[in-house]
C-alpha cells in the first residue's frame, strides 16, 4: 500500500492514470479499503492511527478522483502540462462573450426574470458538458504515449474554459455539486 504521504490520487488508489475511469471502480477499491483498514480492526493503537491515516488519504483521493473537472486537472499534471497559474489561455473573443453572459445572468437575478435564469444555467450545463467532451477527447491516450507540448497546451485551453462554465453554473446556483453534473 501507498504511504499516506503520497497525495496522488491515482497511486494512493492504485489507478491508472486515466480521465475516463470507471468511478464505480474507485469506489469499490475505497470500499474494500475501509473494510479492511477500519480502524476497530488495528491490532493497536498504532496500527489503527496508521489505518485512519490511510483511510483519510483514500477518502481525498477518491473525492479528487470523482470530481471531474479535478481528476482532468490530475491527469493534465501527471502528463507534465501546464498548471491554471502557468497558462491562463482563452479562445479570441472568450473572455468579452463570457462577460456579455453573466450581464444577462445580473439582468435576469435583477428582474426576477426565471426564464431568462433558466435558459442561462440550460446553457451554462451544456457548455460545461461541451467542455468535458472535449477535455474527454484530448487526454484519450494510449498508456504509454505521451502528449506532446501542443496537446497539453489544448487540454489546458479546455480546461481553463471549463472553469468559467463552472464557476457560472456556482453563480447561477451557489448549491451546485461538480459531482452532479
Amino acid at each position: 500500500m501507498n504511504s499516506p504521504m503520497n497525495d496522488d490520487p491515482f497511486s494512493v488508489l492504485d489507478l491508472p492514470v486515466r480521465f475516463d475511469l470507471d468511478l464505480a471502480d474507485v469506489r469499490r477499491r475505497l470500499m474494500r479499503a475501509t473494510l479492511s483498514l477500519h480502524p476497530d480492526r488495528a491490532s493497536s493503537p498504532v496500527e489503527a492511527s496508521e489505518n485512519t491515516a490511510r483511510l483519510a488519504a483514500m477518502n481525498a483521493a477518491a473525492q479528487s478522483l470523482e470530481d471531474d473537472l479535478a481528476r482532468a486537472e490530475l491527469v493534465l499534471a501527471r502528463h507534465g502540462g501546464p498548471s491554471p497559474s502557468e497558462d491562463r489561455s482563452l479562445p479570441d473573443g472568450f473572455l468579452e462573450s463570457m462577460l456579455e453572459v453573466r450581464m444577462e445572468l445580473a439582468s435576469a437575478h435583477a428582474s426576477g426574470d426565471e426564464g431568462d435564469r433558466s435558459r442561462l444555467e440550460d446553457w451554462a450545463r451544456s457548455e460545461w458538458n461541451d467542455r468535458r467532451s472535449a477535455v474527454a477527447g484530448l487526454l484519450e491516450m494510449e498508456d504509454d504515449r505521451t502528449p506532446d507540448d501542443a496537446a497539453l497546451a489544448a487540454v489546458r485551453l479546455e480546461l481553463n474554459r471549463w472553469r468559467y462554465a463552472q464557476r457560472m453554473l456556482e453563480q447561477i446556483d451557489p448549491d451546485v455539486n461538480a459531482l452532479d453534473l
